[in-house]
């Protein structure tokens, strides 16, 4: 029996990159990313602060296992951890191949979730990596709708 179409797996996982990241690099990677996940149906959000990328990935299970597979075996980056794993009835991101999101850019403590999901181990940890979430899809969902807006209004 296949998997109904509706039914997705989202994985949120954190790692460092194994060399300084730089802007050029991280072109590349949201580049190739967003050609690969293009073609492989999968949608999500990468957000970087430093060396470090938080990044979420969501699609038909078997392709999200895979990448993530090819994610542990890939020497750009190291301390790749899993935070959450779970299947969802939509994508939190279906417009974005792969969204970007330059952490540097914002104070720590503006972003709600964020200095608790990479540090604590308790149950309360997923609800703050959830809300983290919630932030970013809400700042996808107010671009989207600016590009729209941009795109049909005249010149």
């Amino acid at each position: 029996m296949t998997q109904p179409e509706s039914a997705f797996l989202s994985v949120t996982y954190v790692s460092t990159s194994a060399e300084p990241l730089t802007q050029t690099a991280l072109e590349a990677i949201l580049r190739q990313s967003r050609d690969n996940n293009g073609r492989s149906g999968l949608t999500g959000m990468l957000a970087v602060r430093g060396d470090d990328f938080f990044q979420v990935i969501e699609g038909p299970p078997a392709v999200v296992r895979h990448v993530l597979q090819r994610l542990h075996e890939d020497t750009r980056h190291s301390e790749l951890r899993v935070l959450v794993e779970e299947e969802i009835d939509y994508r939190r991101f279906p417009d974005w191949t792969m969204r970007c999101e330059n952490l540097d850019d914002y104070p720590v403590d503006s972003i709600p979730g964020y200095r608790a999901s990479h540090e604590d181990e308790s149950d309360a940890r997923r609800h703050r990596i959830l809300d983290l979430l919630r932030w970013f899809q809400h700042r996808a969902t107010r671009a989207l709708a600016e590009r729209r807006r941009s795109a049909t209004s005249p010149s």
